[in-house]
């Protein structure tokens, strides 16, 4: 899992979905939602896929889409 320069882990996060100009992310294992300005999301980043989140930051920032764990998933969490 990618760290920060703190040596805090980073989190993952499924994107549930995209409303107006929002997306809509489930994070860490108690998929606590989150929404964060679509124009914030990396390439790549739709609907379905898990994608790495720096909670440290203020407002939390999304990295970068997690490819190894969209790839593995074949349902999305609840």
């Amino acid at each position: 899992m990618e760290r920060d320069p703190s040596g805090i882990d980073n989190d993952r996060a499924f994107l549930r979905r995209i409303e107006d100009d929002q997306a809509v992310l489930a994070v860490g294992p108690s998929r606590t939602p989150l929404r964060v300005d679509v124009a914030d999301l990396p390439g790549g980043a739709t609907p379905g896929t898990w994608v790495v989140v720096d909670t440290q930051q203020s407002p939390p920032m999304v990295l970068s889409v997690d490819r190894a764990m969209t790839d593995q998933r074949d349902d999305p969490p609840d």
